[in-house]
């Protein structure tokens, strides 16, 4: 064992001296659906890791059976906690598999074409300031920090077209219905110190909002309800 970790070291200073001076390439430009995949992975490394490394026999039954479950069990819940179900089901539902949940919303296909609109927070905690903002096309995200970087807040917005639009984490959340100004949503409480997420609808906009972060639900839904189009 010994010996294996003296060749080790060998091999890495061999490797440093060789290459520890020459200069680094420029950083390439990655391509949109790059930047959209390394952020979900960013979300919940550990998920993505799991999926990779199940047998596809195995990934495939197990999607399908949740599937099957989910469709009947989610239109239970949402019977349950929505009032105004009907309408909600006829656009919008989640499925939820082994390790994530997907929003779907039907319809709206002619909004492919739309140009996003700017959307700004109203209110944020003492301590913020903006530190990034990332145009993906058919994605707005911006990112908000403070002294802790722990506590980094994420909003996203997209339109609300015909097809899967949030896709997040559901191992260790746990999820419960919210309204903000009066739009359906749900907060997904994190676990272990996981961030927390806030994700809500707004159809007469046709949009589609998520919060990412530390802080507590009430503090989310106010910074949620304080989101306007910038004018």
């Amino acid at each position: 064992m010994n010996d294996d970790r003296l060749i080790r070291q060998a091999l890495l200073d061999a490797a440093l001296a060789d290459y520890g001076t020459a200069d680094l390439p420029e950083a390439s430009s990655f391509s949109t659906k790059y930047l959209t995949w390394e952020r979900k992975f960013l979300r919940n490394p550990q998920a993505f890791a799991q999926r990779a490394l199940r047998p596809l026999w195995k990934t495939a039954l197990r999607s399908a059976a949740c599937f099957l479950l989910v469709v009947v069990l989610s239109v239970g819940t949402f019977m349950t906690f929505i009032p105004e179900a009907t309408a909600w089901l006829t656009n919008l539902y989640r499925r939820d598999f082994s390790e994530y949940g997907t929003y779907y919303y039907e319809g709206n296909e002619s909004l492919m074409t739309e140009d996003l609109r700017d959307w700004t927070l109203g209110y944020l905690p003492e301590g913020y300031v903006q530190t990034d903002y990332i145009d993906l096309e058919n994605m707005i995200i911006q990112l908000y920090n403070t002294d802790d970087p722990t506590m980094e807040i994420e909003f996203d917005y997209q339109l609300l077209q015909g097809h899967g639009i949030w896709g997040l984490d559901n191992e260790y959340h746990i999820i419960s219905p919210v309204r903000v100004n009066g739009m359906q949503g749900d907060f997904w409480q994190g676990i272990d110190g996981r961030p927390n997420f806030l994700v809500w609808f707004d159809e007469a906009n046709k949009y589609t909002f998520l919060l990412m972060s530390r802080q507590p639900c009430d503090v989310l839904i106010q910074i949620a309800e304080s989101v306007e189009l910038v004018k």
